[in-house]
C-alpha cells in the first residue's frame, strides 16, 4: 500500500509541473517578452492537465489492478484527443498584421495519435493476458493477496 501511495504522489508532483507550473511560465514568458505573438497558452490545457493529474495518479495508485485499466485507457485516449486539439487536426492558421500563414500536417497528427489510440485499446487486453498469465489472479504486490493479509512463506 505504502509503494501504490507513493507512486501516486510522483505522479501528482510530475504532473503538476508539466501542467500547471510549465504553461503557466510559459504563458508569463510569452506575454512578457513576446507581447506581439498570437501564440499563447490555450485554457484547456488547464483543463486537460486536472484530467491528465486524475488519470495518472488513479492509474498509479491501482497499479497492478483491475481498477488501473480505465484510468491507463482513460489517460491513453485523452492524450489522443489532447494532441488532435492542440494541433487543430493538424491544420494550423496564424493571422497577425495582415499576414496569414497556413500550415497543414494531418498525416503527421494521424502519427501521433495513433499510438495513444493503441495504448487505450492495449490496456485491457494486457491486463487480461497478464491475469492469465499469473494463474487467473493478478499480483498485488510483494507478500500480499487480494484482501491484503500476507502470503505464507512471504517476507514482511
Amino acid at each position: 500500500m505504502r509503494k501504490r501511495v507513493i507512486a501516486a504522489l510522483w505522479a501528482l508532483a510530475i504532473n503538476l509541473v508539466l501542467w500547471v507550473v510549465v504553461p503557466y511560465y510559459l504563458g508569463v514568458f510569452l506575454v512578457r517578452y513576446v507581447p506581439a505573438t498570437p501564440l499563447a497558452v490555450p485554457s484547456f490545457v488547464y483543463e486537460f492537465g486536472v484530467l491528465f493529474t486524475a488519470l495518472d495518479v488513479g492509474a498509479a495508485f491501482f497499479q497492478g489492478m483491475a481498477v488501473s485499466v480505465p484510468f491507463l485507457s482513460g489517460a491513453a485516449l485523452l492524450s489522443a484527443v489532447y494532441l488532435w486539439l492542440v494541433t487543430d487536426g493538424g491544420d494550423l492558421h496564424v493571422t497577425t498584421s495582415g499576414l496569414s500563414i497556413g500550415l497543414s500536417f494531418q498525416l503527421l497528427v494521424y502519427l501521433f495519435v495513433l499510438p495513444s489510440l493503441w495504448a487505450a485499446a492495449r490496456a485491457p487486453l494486457s491486463y487480461l493476458i497478464w491475469k492469465r498469465a499469473a494463474g487467473g489472479e493478478p499480483i498485488h504486490g510483494a507478500g500480499e493477496v487480494a484482501g491484503g493479509s500476507p502470503r505464507e512463506g512471504a517476507r514482511p
